[in-house]
């Protein structure tokens, strides 16, 4: 295990981590302001060429127009590296969607509009299907230009509406990436303790899939406020989906992570904890399965040191290595390495 300090500031979150074509890493984070959403929030991106030991500092990757800019995924698509990118007004109002790539390998990027996903939602982590798919599931929020401005008048951040549900679904790709089908999975249904919540009215579902076999997908999500990740299962592709119901795998509102190794072990990086809210995000484990997850036969202890441990992150390289990064405390952000073999 090899763990290293990457960036630390007075907000640091959503930290991403790909493999670039000309072999660097980097890593992208969301960074400025002390908080989120707040107007001073920018995406950086830090590079390293000797594979994690050293980190370059951080620089903003896109325009700067005064608005907030929030990264959710950071991935590889043949010689592009493709950024997603949120921005708005600080509130999550205003908000827009879009992404960047880059040829270069994280040198220069180039803007691009997300008509399928234009507002209101996050992507999440890319996964390429056996039948040569590619998809990136999301999370939508039922926000129209009406209930927009309405909250802007009323200076009420996007997450104080009272909405009925969150959408999740996945963005589909039939020709690498260069258009894509949005494809609605199914919808959590918010209840009375979101509706009347003082605080915050979405869930934050930041759902994760993984292809267990051919066809056969898995998404877990957070369903805030409930304490543990919930699951729902498609044969075929994608396509439809089971009705979601709750796992045993305890959560406490924060971003799980699936991955696949090249040995077909499903990894899952997660903060095993049923009690809700931030100061309990810990501590932050690898699970392991290596039966389609049915059973999780290793769990590795990252750190149990009691702190915010966030949004851990990350790919598998051909040969079995993770490469990861994840938030402490929302002030540090950490790279970390692992050998699954």
């Amino acid at each position: 295990m090899f763990i290293k300090l990457v960036h630390r500031d007075t907000l640091s979150v959503e930290a991403t981590v790909e493999r670039a074509p000309n072999g660097d890493l980097l890593l992208l984070c969301t960074c400025g302001g002390t908080g989120e959403p707040q107007i001073e929030n920018r995406v950086l991106s830090f590079r390293s060429k000797d594979d994690g030991k050293t980190w370059t500092k951080g620089t903003q990757i896109h325009e700067e127009d005064g608005r907030a800019h929030y990264q959710t995924e950071t991935a590889r698509i043949g010689d592009e590296i493709r950024v997603f990118i949120s921005t708005h007004d600080g509130k999550f109002l205003d908000w827009k969607n879009y992404f960047l790539s880059s040829y270069d390998s994280g040198e220069t990027w180039q803007k691009h509009p997300l008509p399928e996903l234009d507002r209101f939602a996050f992507v999440r982590g890319k996964v390429d299907l056996s039948n040569g798919e590619m998809i990136f599931p999301y999370h939508a929020y039922p926000i129209d230009e009406k209930l927009n401005e309405e909250s802007k008048r009323e200076n009420r951040p996007a997450y104080l509406n009272a909405i009925e549900y969150v959408e999740n679904g996945l963005l589909v790709s039939r020709d690498g990436g260069k258009t894509f089908e949005r494809r609605v999975a199914f919808y959590t249904m918010l209840d009375e303790s979101f509706r009347n919540s003082p605080s915050c009215r979405f869930s934050w579902n930041e759902n994760t899939v993984v292809e267990l076999k051919d066809g056969h997908l898995v998404m877990l999500y957070r369903l805030d406020r409930s304490g543990w990740l919930w699951r729902s299962d498609s044969y075929d592709y994608g396509n439809t989906w089971s009705e979601p119901f709750r796992t045993d795998i305890p959560n406490p509102s924060n971003k799980p992570r699936l991955l696949k190794a090249p040995d077909g072990k499903i990894i899952l990086l997660n903060t095993p904890n049923a009690n809700c809210g931030l100061v309990n995000r810990h501590p932050l484990e690898i699970w392991i399965s290596d039966d389609g997850m049915k059973t999780w036969g290793k769990k590795i202890s990252l750190s149990n040191f009691p702190g915010m441990y966030s949004y851990p992150d990350g790919f598998i390289d051909e040969n079995n290595c993770l490469y990861a990064a994840f938030e402490f405390n929302r002030h540090d952000i950490y790279f970390f390495s692992y050998n699954l073999n």
